[in-house]
C-alpha cells in the first residue's frame, strides 16, 4: 500500500501522501472482498496471480542485476535525480527484452483459472502437459530471470561504458 501511494502521486494523482495510500488500500479492500465473495478456491487464485505477477518482476530483477553487475563505477547522483543527466530517460533494448523476457516466462508457467488459462503456451506448442511434470514446475519464473539477467550482458556493455565515460 505504500508503494502504491507513490504510484497514484509518480501517476499525476496530487492528493497527498497519506489520501493517495487510503485509496491503494481501500482499492486492494475492494478487490479482496470481491475475490472472496466469487471464488470458491482462494489457493488457486493467490497461486495463480501470484506466478503470474512473479514473471515480469523476475525479468526485470534480471534486468536490473545484469546492468548493475557489469557497472565498475558509482552512480552519477545528480543525474539520478533530475533529467537529461548521464542516463537515458529508457534503455529500449531493456525495455523490449522486459517484454519479450515476461512473454516467454508466461508461455512456460501454468495456473489452473480459466482465466489464466493462456498461460503455458510454449508448453502446448513444444508438446508438454501444462499441468503434469515440468509443466507444473512454473519454470518460466527461472527462465524470465535468466534471460533478464543476460540482456545487458549481450547487449547493455557498449551503453554502461558509455555512460560511465560521461561522468568521468
Amino acid at each position: 500500500m505504500y508503494s502504491g501511494g507513490f504510484t497514484l502521486d509518480a501517476l499525476g494523482v496530487r492528493l497527498g501522501r497519506r489520501w493517495s495510500t487510503v485509496i491503494v488500500a481501500g482499492a486492494i479492500a475492494v478487490a479482496g472482498v470481491a475475490l472472496a465473495l466469487t471464488v470458491r478456491d482462494l489457493d488457486d487464485v493467490v497461486r495463480g496471480v501470484s506466478t503470474t505477477l512473479a514473471v515480469p518482476v523476475a525479468a526485470w530483477a534480471g534486468l536490473f542485476t545484469g546492468e548493475m553487475m557489469l557497472r565498475t563505477r558509482r552512480f552519477h547522483q545528480p543525474s539520478l535525480l533530475t533529467r537529461g543527466g548521464v542516463y537515458p530517460d529508457w534503455r529500449w533494448p531493456n525495455l523490449a527484452m522486459l517484454v519479450v523476457a515476461s512473454a516467454v516466462g508466461l508461455g512456460f508457467v501454468s495456473s489452473s483459472l480459466p482465466w489464466l488459462a493462456w498461460e503455458g503456451y510454449l508448453f502446448l506448442a513444444l508438446g508438454v502437459d501444462p499441468h503434469a511434470g515440468i509443466g507444473a514446475s512454473n519454470v518460466g519464473v527461472v527462465i524470465a530471470l535468466a534471460v533478464g539477467l543476460l540482456t545487458p550482458m549481450v547487449s547493455g556493455i557498449p551503453a554502461v561504458r558509455r555512460q560511465e565515460r560521461a561522468q568521468a
